[in-house]
């Protein structure tokens, strides 16, 4: 007799459970319907083909982080390889900018030895025991200078600006190009 009981308690609390779940999802399936059929987002979703470019280029983005440039041009300009006449340009200004360069050399009234350089596109003015740029002059002559630079002397020349480069003929036809 009492399985009789243990069996129809099994089937009360089955009908019990099958309530509470048939409850549930009608509570589910109202707020469900809720939802509108179309996102109010539709016009800010981008599309599969879109979304991959993205995702590809984030992921350039996130490898370039990583990878070290040693090149002091653009990476991400095309065609680093081939000098340009503006690269050109800039080398040789900067080339000229960079030198260590003897302009003049001239008396003062009581016959100090003055030395005219220009360096880092800056015109100094130098006489013996003073120091240029860490350059410390040693010796000023009518037409050189003797500095030392990190315990090495050094003989600068007097020297006129250096001429700019012309550009080859050659250079110019590969510019300007057939295509």
């Amino acid at each position: 007799m009492q399985l009789r009981f243990v069996k129809d308690l099994a089937i009360a609390l089955i009908v019990i459970i099958l309530f509470a779940i048939a409850v549930r999802l009608v509570a589910l399936n109202r707020s469900w319907r809720m939802i509108p059929e179309k996102s109010v987002h539709t016009k800010e979703s981008v599309s599969d083909t879109l979304l991959n470019k993205i995702k590809t280029i984030e992921n350039s983005i996130q490898d370039r982080k990583m990878f070290v440039f040693i090149s002091d041009r653009d990476p991400l300009r095309q065609g680093n390889i081939i000098k340009d006449k503006v690269d050109r340009d800039k080398e040789f200004e900067e080339m000229v900018k960079n030198t260590f360069r003897l302009i003049l050399t001239a008396s003062d009234e009581h016959g100090n030895r003055i030395a005219f350089i220009e360096f880092r596109g800056m015109l100094h003015e130098a006489r013996v025991g003073q120091t240029v740029e860490g350059r410390k002059i040693l010796d000023i002559q009518d037409k050189s200078i003797k500095y030392s630079l990190n315990g090495i002397v050094y003989t600068t020349e007097l020297a006129p600006r250096p001429a700019k480069p012309a550009d080859d003929a050659n250079t110019q036809k590969a510019t300007l190009g057939t295509w």
